[in-house]
């Protein structure tokens, strides 16, 4: 027979000289944030993306240069993030939402990931083998992804909905900055030493995660001690309401054209257009420039209209123009320029929308679980097609390849919209859901 277990009560928290018990996290709770906490708590996000840049931009060609030419390979070895998104970001971020220690749920990942993220992506451009670099690449981006699992439940947690399109246009801006930095100026630094994007990019860990470490406000939500990870439940969980598996079928298909669509452009921009990695990082970073152009004005833009899902389908159907310049007019520098700037524009215009549309059909026991399953689709896609796309430009030398994908991706993320009920017309079912979750937790 199953019995009653209560949760235990919140431990009291020192910080600084004042000591606060947490309370219960309710987004009926949640005051209005400052646009500077916002960029705190999401602080950590730059750091990763500088490492996401490292992985995206440099080390194809740190492979190349000194451990191999096989394509496929390089493709297999980069696609080593994808491999860990469909193991450590969904444990991570199911783990999150059911423990409470002294320093949180979401901080003691930050805590323990960076540090480990830090080194590894350091040592990385001085491994003396491929072997040693595969090792420290998937070490990296073990951490990587172990952190990326608290960035959208950090937002969920502490800043209320009428804010998370505001607070979707930061996890856009801070991270375009280490694209732009790295790809503008850091990149320069590779013709001179070929480590200073890895140790810059690990600089940048430490110093956000300790900014996330001091900003972010943790709210109470009893833990769930006794659960044990077992794969029925947890598949029940995050399939058991259609939206969720609508919105896995968006972060299944929206890479094609983000990531798998451009993961080979630095090494379109070296060999066809015969670029140095200095001219493409230029190139490149008006991607960064863009989002941090527009990406705060549009985000309060678009959080005065409200229309999330709408905003949310115009990024995935704008994209097809980028895309289709990428494939049949982008010859030169300036035209990786400005498919970076299109792209960039269409890809925050979406995901400044799709995320807060996303929480509205979570609830603080349940919102990491459910995103850390995204994540799952998210690497699903990334390690096949990665490694599918540069085993085809292998065989044909042609590097735009992976661009055509990017118009299945467009299609399915748009269906998959449309065919999503409102929050509102789901919400007494979301609330039962919950429910079941709280009345589960108090049994064995």
């Amino acid at each position: 027979m199953a019995r009653s277990q209560t949760s235990p009560l919140p431990k009291v928290m020192n910080i600084g000289t004042t000591e606060i018990a947490p309370k219960f996290g309710s987004q009926s709770e949640l005051r209005p944030v400052s646009i500077w906490y916002m960029a705190s708590i999401v602080a950590f996000s730059l750091g990763a993306q500088s490492v996401v840049f490292c992985s995206n931009q440099v080390l194809q060609n740190t492979l190349r240069d000194h451990f191999t030419k096989n394509e496929a390979l390089i493709g297999f070895v980069m696609a080593f993030n994808a491999l860990n998104m469909l193991w450590v970001t969904p444990f991570v971020a199911w783990k999150s939402d059911r423990i409470w220690t002294r320093f949180g749920r979401r901080r003691p990942i930050v805590m323990i990931a960076a540090p480990i993220l830090a080194l590894a992506v350091i040592l990385t451009p001085h491994a003396p083998s491929l072997w040693i670099v595969i090792l420290l690449v998937f070490t990296f981006q073990v951490a990587e992804d172990a952190e990326i699992a608290v960035v959208a439940p950090s937002v969920s947690d502490t800043v209320p909905d009428q804010q998370r399109q505001i607070a979707g246009a930061m996890m856009q801006f801070i991270p375009a900055i280490a694209i732009f930095v790295m790809g503008r100026y850091v990149m320069k630094l590779t013709d001179r030493a070929e480590h200073w994007p890895y140790t810059i990019a690990g600089l940048l860990v430490i110093t956000t995660a300790i900014i996330y470490l001091a900003a972010m406000r943790e709210h109470y939500v009893p833990p769930r001690a006794n659960e044990r990870f077992k794969l029925f439940n947890y598949g029940k969980e995050i399939f058991r309401l259609r939206e969720y598996r609508l919105i896995y079928i968006v972060f299944l298909c929206q890479p094609l054209w983000v990531i798998v669509a451009t993961q080979w452009f630095a090494s379109l921009a070296t060999q066809e257009l015969h670029m140095t990695q200095s001219e493409y990082g230029s190139a490149w970073a008006y991607s960064g420039l863009v989002t941090l152009l527009v990406a705060i004005p549009l985000g309060y833009l678009c959080n005065m209209l409200g229309r999330r899902r709408m905003f949310a389908l115009m990024g995935s159907m704008l994209v097809v123009v980028p895309l289709t310049y990428g494939i049949f007019w982008m010859k030169t520098a300036t035209g990786i320029a400005v498919f970076a700037g299109m792209q960039s524009f269409c890809f925050n215009l979406f995901r400044m929308n799709f995320i807060p549309y996303v929480m509205r059909y979570t609830t603080p026991r349940n919102v990491a679980t459910i995103f850390g399953f995204t994540s799952v689709m998210n690497g699903l896609v990334r390690f096949t097609m990665i490694p599918l796309a540069g085993f085809l430009i292998g065989l044909t030398g042609n590097y735009r390849i992976p661009l055509w994908g990017g118009y299945i991706g467009v299609i399915a993320c748009v269906a998959a919209i449309l065919a999503m009920r409102p929050p509102e017309k789901v919400r007494d079912e979301i609330a039962r859901i919950d429910a079941e979750v709280a009345s589960a937790s108090q049994h064995d």
